[in-house]
């Protein structure tokens, strides 16, 4: 199907507007002055919008920091969306304001640099400003005061441009003083300038690095372009339809156990999730009429720790939406080791306006506490490539571009604020300053000190940490003396019984390093696992996780037990058992069994067994063994069926068979485990099971014992009334590996419906073998060119054998290139289609990677509103997927040690393993340890060769239900 970006990216407004096809009647509503626009914002009760600064003072702004003097330095991206024209000098600038009369409106303006390529965000530092202008972040100094860049040092190189807003931006500072920047999605191999050694690999992450001692690393994320941090140091990122996304686990946790299978480090912490609802009083379009009222450009994000609004908003989290004119907010609340969100306003933006040309790309917080909003201010926002080929010259792209405008919001009857509120005195006490309530002050004194390590006043942090004073001022000075090695074991120990639960957390995160030489650190973080706090006894796991010894199961197992419902808290426990994962697994199992066997309990004792069998260490399997056949009550059968089912799919990561696996073990343990999984014959055959224990059951057949497991999944392949059971059985078919198992796949080939039959496809391209088999069977005419899907012709296809691509050429392959393709079917264009029939073609060859009209899986990008394609574009697109794909959409083959090749989409990735999004919404968590090669094939998941599936007729009904499905059934479009 066609290969379309997703819905929107971040600066890439997916504004289709009135001079799109759909509204071409209407003439676009002209730009405001900033007075008039002021007058149409609708913000919160109690609150009013101020302009603090607009054109021609700031032009196309979309980042604004300020300086301990009060100044505001805003990024201009002048260069958007193209470039200069004729590839002239690069047009980005950064400005610095000055209020001169301290009225809050800014009045005077100094370049301070310009001739910069897209850059897109700074933070002050010491006499200039860290920017981030992929490919690199610059440090750009005013060496003799003036006001004006003169030096330029090149910190690190290395980040993706191929997107101009899919870039590196945001450095922000945590809490532990490091700085941190979103990659922009796009990734990169970055190191520091003329540094020796391997770049830092970005794909999936974010960076920080601490420009004071010269380090840099890798860390958990992406970030597209938002990026911030709550006053305990949480950091919360937003890509395209997530607003709030709060990285909830740590990059170096997944990187010390090569055991640990990570799919996701992020959580989406609204609980509307993805592309939440908004309520935009503006007229505006999106690309797909499915995201109407919902998020589609998320970014900006910021986590407001300012003063000058109601406290209501102290810890909210806020959103720009530019393509429906508003900012939302959302109130955090904390859920386990992470955070769930709620609207501030149920059905009412915190601030929205009419004017279609106002574009929130940023927020951050002020001085005087207040919240600043970065408005872009242009009529079309949207980037060319992005768009339909009839309007990528579209003659509004740039309008707007000699505008911008920066607000804040404060209290409806705030006055200016004094001059104290609005900077910070040259000879300020910094370490004050830490326990400042307002955000602003707090960043800029640990700054100030960060940026100074050699008038670090450690003395005095000491007392600060040692007292009983404010406690995030406490954890910032021990977070400052951290880093110029001056935090000892006896600080944390008393940061560790402080009587807060935030500073406890910041603690353990503290002692993680010290935990295996320090006793007295140690003792202290054992102890956190009773504590009453999710987040500390998350953070405590976490911590244990650096000291490699036995006597750390016991207080993992607590921890694992009394957070068993939070997902976070049983990874963080898994990360911290590369070794022991049997014996936390005993003590887990021997505490929960007389427990109801809910299913966060079954996922905790699947997850450990997992960690079990990935380590393939014959003790420990022995180890667990012992334990679930000890099991008594009438939840035994529950717990077995989990663990066995954690057992296989963790052997399964090392890409070792199981069987092989089986032989390895001690005979009475290989023994054991053959008598459970002998059990799965009886629930796997009983209709009447709970069906997730039932599915189980039959994956776990495949390790029975050929004649226990075969008789039972053949029958369960052909007669079972329920398709997910009969293509659980397909796939254990294939696990039994036995040719005699390969061909109850294909005898009964064409009874299978379409679900059974991918799985019975997928057991047979494993390997080269059983790829011949089928083979075989298509030439036979058993099994037909269309009888696959998409990803799986690909495979063929692309195999790395060029005997059996040669063969799967011949079979599946069209002669003649994709123009004679398109041209052949061209007659579909034309021809009026039946939408009903179109629909029927799509859910058979499109559903397992598009979702349309409530049909099929989100794997490829979003192909719901092709309102703005023409019925040519979409035959194109169909005929010729690899013309322009978007690159979170390229296909990647991934070949692991045992032989086998796995291809899809990456989803996630870790230091530890690589997720696969592949046809049908299904997952594959490989690890790296198991990984031979990543290969991207630099094309589309879908392959070329569509037409041998359709013909023309059948072509032309597909177009039609891509382009009419909305009308339907007497449905009313979205949007007109």
């Amino acid at each position: 199907m066609p290969r379309r970006p997703p819905a929107a990216v971040v600066l890439v407004l997916a504004l289709l507007s009135s001079l799109a096809a759909s509204a071409a009647a209407e003439e676009p509503r002209p730009p405001l002055s900033p007075a008039a626009a002021q007058a149409l914002f609708r913000v919160d009760p109690g609150l009013k919008v101020q302009l603090v600064a607009a054109e021609p003072l700031v032009i196309d702004p979309v980042e604004i920091a300020f300086d301990e003097r009060g100044r505001m330095w805003v990024v201009e991206m002048r260069d958007y969306p193209d470039g200069p024209p004729d590839g002239g000098r690069p047009l980005g600038c950064i400005k610095i304001l000055e209020d001169a009369d301290g009225d809050g409106v800014y009045d005077g303006a100094t370049v301070f640099a310009d001739g910069l390529p897209f850059a897109n965000g700074l933070i002050p530092w010491r006499d200039g400003a860290i920017v981030t202008m992929a490919p690199s972040i610059e440090f750009l100094r005013d060496a003799d005061g003036d006001g004006r860049a003169d030096a330029r040092e090149t910190l690190y190189r290395g980040f993706a441009t191929e997107n101009v807003q899919l870039r590196v931006s945001h450095p922000s500072i945590g809490l532990d003083g490091w700085l941190y920047v979103g990659n922009g999605l796009r990734g990169g191999l970055v190191k520091a300038e003329n540094a020796k050694g391997e770049p830092i690999d970005l794909s999936g992450k974010d960076l920080r690095f601490d420009p004071a001692r010269g380090l840099a690393e890798a860390v958990s994320g992406p970030a597209q372009f938002g990026l911030t941090f709550d006053a305990w140091g949480n950091r919360f990122v937003c890509e395209n339809r997530h607003h709030l996304r709060h990285v909830a686990f740590p990059e170096q946790a997944a990187r010390r156990n090569p055991r640990l299978a990570v799919a996701q480090v992020l959580q989406d912490v609204p609980i509307d999730g993805e592309g939440g609802r908004v309520f935009p009083i503006s007229r505006y379009w999106v690309t797909s009429s499915l995201h109407a009222g919902q998020f589609t450009a998320c970014c900006g994000v910021l986590i407001y720790g300012g003063d000058a609004l109601p406290d209501a908003y102290r810890g909210a989290g806020f959103t720009c939406e530019p393509t429906g004119n508003l900012v939302h907010a959302e109130v955090l609340e904390p859920d386990g080791a992470s955070f769930r969100s709620r609207p501030m306003r149920e059905g009412v933006e915190f601030l929205a306006t009419t004017d279609p040309w106002f574009r929130p790309v940023n927020l951050t917080v002020g001085p005087d506490g207040a919240l600043y909003v970065v408005d872009m201010y242009r009529a079309v926002i949207e980037h060319p490539e992005w768009m339909p080929e009839e309007l990528k010259n579209r003659p509004d792209l740039r309008l707007g571009d000699d505008r911008g405008r920066i607000w804040k919001v404060v209290r409806a009857d705030a006055k200016p604020a004094p001059p104290e509120r609005r900077r910070i005195a040259a000879d300020a006490d910094e370490i004050a300053l830490l326990g400042h309530r307002n955000s602003w002050h707090r960043d800029v004194a640990r700054r100030r000190l960060k940026q100074a390590p050699e008038a670090l006043p450690a003395d005095r942090l000491a007392a600060l940490v040692a007292g009983e004073g404010e406690g995030l001022a406490r954890v910032q000075a021990a977070w400052l003396l951290e880093a110029a090695g001056k935090l000892t074991d006896d600080l944390i120990v008393v940061l560790l019984d402080a009587g807060e639960p935030r500073v406890r957390e910041q603690a353990a995160l503290l002692a993680g390093p010290r935990v295996a030489a320090s006793e007295p650190v140690r003792d202290r973080v054992l102890r956190l696992a009773d504590d009453a706090d999710p987040r500390v006894r998350f953070q405590a796991a976490l911590a244990l996780g650096g000291w490699d010894d036995a006597g750390k199961v016991e207080a993992l197992a607590t921890i694992a037990v009394t957070g068993a419902a939070d997902r976070w808290t049983r990874l963080a426990v898994a990360s911290a058992l590369p070794d022991h994962a049997a014996v936390a697994f005993a003590k887990v199992l021997d505490r929960i069994q007389a427990a109801p066997a809910d299913p966060d309990r079954l996922a905790l004792v699947d997850e450990l067994a997992a960690l079990v069998g990935a380590g393939e260490d014959p003790a420990e399997a022995a180890t667990l063994a012992a334990a679930l056949e000890a099991l008594a009550g009438p939840a035994a059968d529950a717990w077995r069926l989990a663990a066995l089912d954690g057992l296989v799919e963790g052997v399964a990561r090392s890409r070792t068979a199981f069987g092989p696996f089986l032989e390895t073990l001690p005979g009475p343990t290989a023994a054991a485990i053959r008598r459970m999984l002998a059990r799965s014959s009886a629930l796997a055959a009983d209709p009447s099971a709970d069906p997730p224990g039932r599915l189980a059951a039959v994956r776990l057949l495949a390790f029975a014992g050929f004649d226990e497991a075969e008789p039972v999944l053949a029958k369960l392949l052909t007669a079972d009334a329920d398709q997910d059971v009969r293509a659980a059985a397909a796939r254990s078919l294939g696990d039994l590996g036995r040719p005699e198992a390969l061909d109850r796949l294909i005898e009964p080939w064409r009874t299978f419906l379409p679900g059974v039959r991918r799985a019975a496809a997928d057991a047979l391209l494993r390997d080269p073998a059983r790829i011949g088999r089928l083979l075989d069977a298509m030439e036979r005419g058993k099994v037909l060119p269309g009888d696959l899907d998409a990803s799986q012709s690909q495979r063929l296809l692309a195999h790395a054998d060029p005997a059996i691509r040669a063969r799967a050429e011949k079979l599946l392959s069209r002669p003649g290139g994709r123009r004679e393709a398109i041209e052949a079917y061209r007659p579909a264009v034309a021809a009026a289609g039946d939408a009903t029939r179109g629909r029927a073609v799509f859910e058979a060859n499109c559903a397992t990677c598009h979702r349309v009209a409530g049909i099929g899986v989100d794997v490829g990008p979003d192909i719901a509103d092709t309102r703005a394609r023409t019925r040519e574009a979409l035959l194109a697109d169909i005929l010729d997927p690899d013309r322009a794909i978007d690159g979170n959409y390229v296909a990647y083959a991934v070949a692991t040690t045992d032989g086998s090749v796995y291809d899809g989409v990456i989803a996630a990735q870790t230091s530890s393993s690589l997720t696969l999004k592949r046809p049908e919404g299904k997952t594959e968590v490989l690890l790296r340890s198991a990984i031979d090669e990543v290969r991207s094939t630099g094309r589309s998941l879908m392959p070329e060769g569509f037409e041998a599936k359709i013909p023309v007729a059948q072509m032309a009904d597909l177009l039609t239900f891509l382009k009419d499905w909305r009308y339907q059934d007497g449905a009313v479009p979205l949007g007109r």
